[in-house]
């Protein structure tokens, strides 16, 4: 299956939320697996993992995967500390 990326850049917020939302739309439509880009990421707000946890739960239901290659550690944190690590695959990390 082919494999798709998404890049977080350094800030994730909900500034960025209607242009990610966008793209995870279409990803979601196109039925490829999806690598996100996270090593980057300095701020990420409660917005923006909302929106990734319902990217994730659609993949998933779809049987697809999604990975966190090297999330960054803003990235960890913020999801451990919403309690949706393990929920979008960045438990392990």
């Amino acid at each position: 299956m082919d494999l798709e990326k998404i890049d977080l850049g350094t800030r994730c917020t909900i500034v960025k939320a209607e242009e990610l939302h966008v793209q995870m739309e279409s990803l979601i439509q196109s039925g490829v697996d999806v690598e996100i880009q996270s090593s980057n990421v300095e701020q990420i707000d409660t917005s923006a993992l909302q929106l990734l946890y319902s990217f994730h739960q659609a993949l998933e239901q779809d049987h697809r995967k999604v990975t966190w290659p090297d999330p960054s550690e803003q990235v960890v944190a913020t999801a451990k500390l919403l309690g949706i690590d393990a929920h979008i695959g960045i438990s392990g990390n």
